[in-house]
């Protein structure tokens, strides 16, 4: 049984609600409050699977609800369902709210976001891992990119060039900007992918107060040496997502697909960005039976959490409101054998860019070719195992490219 939480001072509401998700959803347990402070005892009284409130309600609003849901329930899928439109209070709403909707909001939708979080719990079975990560605000970014984020903020003639630069240079910037791109708040019909299309629906005013009044990208406060890793760790992605963008392309996949290559090669990797900056020590370890072992890191990964990067990244993304196909795309980037598909798609660029910049950084490092981990066989399937030398070379080049950057 899902226990489901609505919260609203409008009797109304909570009457209209009632009617239609009884009929619905029967095999649901709904809850209403028409005050926080009846919705937190409710809440004491039954864990939440989901909790849904208003924002506008006198005494403590939704932005305040959410914030102590997220912390005494952090499991919880946090949802704020308003009509009530102004800037400031809405984005006091983005780090406590997984998810934001707009009254009216349509039946059909609102049972959709709310199936899709309850859903999201097969995703991640582990419950101290759902806790944790449910109870995640905001993802940190390392020192440098928040403050190179934060200088560009302060020049009054900085452009979305700049910008997009700094934020694809960040997975947490990026998942950032597109979650909030993406709530019902801006009242976008299309999901945004690219980070340079989001800046220009935020807009730079709005950046501004996201990044320096909500204080919504925190820099990282972990040590110089856990920062330095989450920094290899975003130019990691991102040359992955480079790869993987060159292949798609190389492959005529559908422009929809190339587009979103970027943003998915950063966002792979948000799992990572957790275990980094939550589970350091643990991670540590995990490094170290990875090179030493010279096992794949999401092996090592599941051994030691019972769970790996992908879902751990694809869980928070599900939460957050991304993309079914993106969150799909994150939690089987390394096994797209088990998702069902006939034809390249964006799963297969991710997964065959992952493989091969790993390849060439390692010929690069010892100056001899490791044998490949790529599933030949399933690229059979799919038609494309004559393509991988062609891969492989744009992989060589873009790591070229890299190295020549660094210098």
């Amino acid at each position: 049984m899902s226990f489901i939480l609505f919260v609203d001072d409008d009797k109304n509401i909570l009457d209209g609600l009632r009617r239609r998700l009884r009929s619905a959803r029967p095999h649901w347990e709904v809850r209403f409050a028409n005050d926080a402070e009846s919705a937190l005892a409710q809440a004491e009284e039954t864990e939440p699977d989901v909790v849904i409130s208003d924002m506008c309600m006198p005494g403590m609003d939704g932005a305040a609800l959410l914030t102590t849901i997220q912390q005494k329930h952090p499991h919880t899928a946090r949802i704020i369902l308003s009509g009530f439109a102004e800037e400031e209070a809405i984005l006091r709403t983005i780090g406590p709210a997984h998810q934001y909707l707009a009254k009216p909001c349509d039946d059909v939708l609102l049972i959709e976001t709310i199936e899709n979080a309850l859903d999201l719990r097969d995703l991640l079975t582990n419950p101290d891992l759902r806790a944790l990560v449910g109870g995640i605000g905001a993802l940190a970014s390392p020192p440098t990119t928040y403050a190179n984020l934060v200088k560009a903020l302060e020049n009054p003639l900085v452009n979305t060039e700049e910008l997009t630069s700094i934020i694809t240079s960040d997975i947490a910037l990026t998942a950032e900007i597109l979650k909030l791109t993406n709530s019902a708040y801006f009242a976008i019909r299309q999901k945004i992918t690219s980070v340079s299309q989001a800046i220009r629906m935020v807009g730079i005013d709005t950046l501004k107060a996201l990044a320096l009044f909500v204080g919504l990208f925190h820099s990282f406060d972990g040590t110089k040496a856990d920062a330095t890793r989450m920094m290899q760790l975003c130019q990691r992605s991102q040359q992955l997502g480079v790869v993987a963008t060159l292949i798609a392309e190389q492959e005529k996949l559908p422009k929809e697909v190339i587009n979103v290559m970027p943003a998915i090669g950063m966002l792979s990797h948000t799992g990572s960005l957790i275990l980094y900056a939550y589970r350091a020590k643990e991670m540590a370890e995990v490094i170290k039976r990875v090179e030493r072992e010279h096992i794949p890191i999401y092996i090592a990964e599941r051994d030691q959490f019972g769970a790996a990067h992908p879902e751990i990244g694809a869980y928070l993304l599900g939460l957050w409101g991304f993309p079914s196909a993106i969150v799909q795309t994150v939690a089987y980037h390394h096994h797209p054998q088990d998702t069902p598909h006939s034809q390249m798609n964006a799963l297969t660029a991710i997964y065959v860019a992952q493989h091969l910049a790993r390849e060439v950084a390692i010929e690069h490092r010892t100056g001899t070719a490791p044998e490949s981990q790529i599933d030949l066989e399933y690229l059979e399937q799919l038609g494309k195992t004559e393509r991988l030398p062609v891969w492989l070379e744009t992989a060589r080049l873009v790591e070229e490219k890299y190295r020549e950057m660094d210098q």
